[in-house]
């Protein structure tokens, strides 16, 4: 492994010093100008980018430069004369990117000696990023997809029961008169998820793992499908994990095999990014093609085997945060005691204000009444008031 190492800091070193010539050309304005100006051409004649304004994305030359020379100094630190195996995924990535995007730079033999040097190694770190042993592996990604796996066994739940648990998913009525199907009313039981290499990486370690706890349920995968996944050595573009659900009409409800499980695998494209990098790739089918699907699960594989299995990985992959969280809801007879009785005590608080702001409105009412009385009782004599005032007078 560190001879390969060794060789894939060298070869960049060459890449990048190739990329350094091609700025240093550029900044000396030796190169013949295309007419337009969009790029310098070649020695050859041919139109490259060197200007970076055909790069992929609008990235430039110097950008270019600057990224391969940062993976570069990332991957060896010459100090301590040691590698970090974390770049090589790194490596990995951008060599394949750049032999997809951007062939035109004439650096196709360069970066073809770098991804080969870069896969190899690949192949053998990134597996590790999700677990170096069986427990380490089946722990991570029942951590990583635990709610994907929540997802998949809620649909295959819904794939199984009567319309009426989840009408959620119907037909769109609105184009109907373009879609050739009989029975417009009935639910769309197919379902598409779209995710990343690493939850790809995880979801396959738990189905080929089962869990090492006390009555286990066993992996869904059969030897063969177990084979065909650890000799998967990259999980390329479009790989896929096709999960199909079959109804028996002919078994009663409550029998488990009235409702069978396949599961199949494909890694996914076959086209090598200089297969993808060669000027002709237009007309050249064949960079769409794909492994095929291969089942990998065991024979007779029931829908309730594979969601007892799903749910023990969810469980496997509950993490302290998501139990602390469940807990919150849980409360204990104590509590619930203290919180009754606090209740109490605030509506009996509530209460004796309330009752304590009517027998305020009541007294004021009193004293209003007593006072319009009064004025009344004045009011009612005026001859008696007229004769008081005469007497006064006298």
């Amino acid at each position: 492994p560190r001879k390969t190492l060794v060789e894939i800091h060298s070869t960049i070193g060459k890449l990048v010093d190739q990329l350094d010539d091609m700025l240093g050309a550029l900044l000396s304005g030796d190169e013949e100008v295309n007419e337009g100006g969009a790029g310098l051409k070649g020695k050859e004649g041919q139109e490259g980018a060197l200007s970076g304004i055909k790069l992929y994305k609008g990235e430039t030359l110097l950008e270019l430069t600057e990224r391969w020379k940062l993976l570069q100094n990332k991957l060896y630190d010459e100090e301590s004369d040691t590698f970090d195996l974390s770049r090589v995924p790194d490596v990995h990535d951008n060599v394949r990117f750049d032999m997809l995007h951007n062939p035109h730079l004439g650096l196709t033999e360069t970066l073809q000696k770098l991804y080969e040097l870069a896969k190899s190694m690949a192949d053998c770190v990134v597996p590790q990023e999700y677990g170096i042993t069986v427990q380490e592996k089946r722990d991570i990604g029942a951590k990583m997809c635990h709610t994907l796996l929540e997802k998949i066994n809620y649909d295959l739940t819904i794939a199984r029961t009567d319309n009426q648990v989840d009408m959620r998913y119907l037909i769109n009525m609105d184009y109907s008169a373009d879609l050739p199907i009989n029975s417009m009313g009935r639910r769309v039981r197919s379902r598409l998820y779209f995710t990343s290499e690493s939850h790809l990486h995880s979801m396959l370690n738990v189905l080929r793992f089962e869990s090492t706890k006390e009555n286990s349920v066993p992996s869904p995968l059969s030897e063969r499908g177990r084979k065909i996944l650890a000799n998967a050595s990259e999980l390329c573009y479009l790989t896929q994990v096709v999960i199909r659900l079959f109804e028996d009409t002919q078994k009663p409800p409550e029998d488990p095999k009235r409702f069978r499980v396949e599961i199949l695998f494909s890694p996914g494209a076959t086209a090598t990014p200089r297969h993808m990098a060669e000027l002709y790739r237009e007309k050249d089918a064949a960079r769409f093609d794909t492994e095929k699907l291969q089942k990998i699960s065991i024979e007779g594989l029931t829908c309730t085997q594979v969601e007892e299995f799903f749910e023990q990985a969810i469980r496997d992959g509950k993490t302290t945060e998501d139990a602390d969280e469940s807990s919150k809801g849980t409360v204990s007879d104590a509590e619930k005691e203290k919180k009754a009785k606090k209740k109490a005590k605030k509506e009996k608080i509530k209460k004796a204000e309330s009752t304590s702001a009517v027998n305020d409105k009541v007294n004021e009412k009193t004293e209003i009444d007593t006072n319009a009385n009064k004025m009344e009782s004045e009011v009612e004599d005026p001859s008696a008031a007229g004769a008081v005032e005469e007497s006064q007078c006298r």
